[in-house]
């Protein structure tokens, strides 16, 4: 009995911290602090870029990302960016040139905007760059200036999945709280989620 009585004080618990928000703004607030994001991103690296252009082909990756900050509808950070097996196109006469020019890799900083789009559930990334240097072994001012060309003030989408649902079993019941994200904003330091809640329960069948 009294282990019956402690599952389901859990339970309410459980269900007192999430739905305290939801009575104040109707949202849950998650916040994913600075260091958090940076270590998230590390994870995810190296990355490719699938960045389309009808002047330049080639592999091309984002090998590193330091110095990430934090502030109020922005981040910043520092990228090392890598091109290989290169070729810028053109057309003459009528005809495609394919130009091959090698490899470079360049290191810039970078402020980006971020926007959420609730219904596509999709993070938009514009980054704007400055501060290049590059290495590499073609003509790596016009190959620098072509990559970033690329990257510069254009958006780039982050696809989010469903967030796991937070399940408790309590006094023959099954109560389940699922969360969809109707918004993500940089803040100082910090990375802000809205979580929009939904409380379901059923019966638990008995065999």
């Amino acid at each position: 009995m009294s282990r019956k009585f402690f599952t389901l004080f859990l339970t309410f618990a459980l269900l007192s911290v999430f739905l305290r928000p939801v009575i104040a703004d109707d949202n849950i607030t998650l916040n994913l602090p600075e260091k958090v994001i940076a270590q998230a991103i590390t994870a995810m690296l190296p990355f490719k870029i699938d960045a389309h252009s009808k002047s330049i082909q080639g592999d091309i990756t984002i090998v590193n990302i330091s110095q990430l900050a934090i502030t109020d509808q922005h981040l910043a950070c520092q990228l090392h960016l890598a091109g290989n097996n290169l070729a810028f196109l053109t057309e003459i006469a009528g005809h495609e040139i394919k130009l091959k020019v090698g490899s470079v890799e360049i290191d810039f900083k970078a402020s980006a905007a971020v926007r959420f789009d609730v219904a596509k559930q999709t993070l938009y990334v514009k980054p704007v760059v400055n501060d290049v240097t590059a290495t590499g072994d073609g003509n790596n001012g016009e190959i620098g200036q072509a990559l970033i060309a690329l990257l510069n003030g254009r958006e780039f989408p982050v696809s989010l999945q469903e967030l796991d649902p937070l399940i408790a079993n309590a006094g023959g019941k099954t109560v389940t709280i699922t969360t969809k994200i109707v918004n993500i904003q940089a803040k100082q330091d910090l990375l802000q989620l809205k979580l929009a809640p939904a409380v379901s329960s059923k019966t638990k069948k008995t065999q």
